[in-house]
């Protein structure tokens, strides 16, 4: 995809890095990234993403933004409440960036419908809250054999990973069942907390991976661990 000249202007910042340069953003342009979780992880991926040029973007959640969310998820505002979270996250990528496709899907990823909402993507990123939608991004993605952009973020700590079905480790491989109740790794925000920067570290680390993986860069290996605080 060649770009015009308003993109030239859009993204002069970005293709003047050399590492992405003119090249890399036209690949940015014509990809297409599903992010699965509108919340803190996902408002901030999106947002990310429309402005760096992905082409396509598909926003799935099936929840409504709530009062509690404005602390974290970057795109809401309070004339949002009560709204679907992928259809007003839509709306304000449209005024961020309205040269792209943003498509919303608010509808509960599962394994009836999660290979027909990733059809036609190249990559996948993972803005959830819990392990269960994410071995389903998994297992997906590994069938698929496209690549996905795994992240977490709790209390002051997050973690993420970049996982590509194949070369890499993929989430059974690190973590090959589901703890049991009361496993550490099934805290989550409305039980220990979250401070709102966190969300925004651990995102900007997965956008970065998408975008690297999109242009083909080297993309970084293992489980990566944060702490901000």
């Amino acid at each position: 995809m060649t770009m015009n000249d308003p993109e030239e202007e859009r993204y002069s910042r970005q293709t003047i890095f050399d590492p992405i340069g003119v090249e890399g953003q036209e690949r940015l342009l014509a990809s297409k990234a599903v992010i699965i979780g509108i919340g803190a992880l996902g408002t901030n991926i999106a947002s990310m993403l429309a402005r760096a040029g992905f082409g396509h973007l598909v926003l799935v959640d099936r929840d409504i933004v709530e009062f509690n969310n404005l602390q974290r998820q970057i795109i809401f505002d309070e004339g949002d409440i009560g709204k679907p979270k992928a259809e007003a996250a839509a709306l304000k990528l449209e005024k961020i960036n309205s040269t792209i496709r943003i498509e919303a899907l608010p509808l509960n990823i599962d394994h009836t419908n999660i290979l027909g909402a990733l059809r036609g993507a190249d990559i996948v990123l993972d803005g959830t809250d819990n392990l269960e939608t994410r071995f389903l991004i998994n297992d997906a993605c590994v069938k698929l054999g496209m690549p996905w952009v795994y992240g977490g973020a709790v209390k002051a700590e997050g973690m993420s990973m970049t996982i590509v079905p194949g070369i890499t480790p993929c989430l059974r491989c690190l973590l090959p069942k589901l703890p049991g109740p009361g496993g550490g790794s099934t805290q989550n925000c409305s039980t220990v907390g979250v401070i709102n920067t966190i969300p925004a570290l651990v995102a900007s680390y997965q956008a970065t991976e998408a975008v690297k993986l999109m242009i083909g860069r080297d993309y970084s290996e293992g489980l990566s661990l944060f702490n901000i605080w």
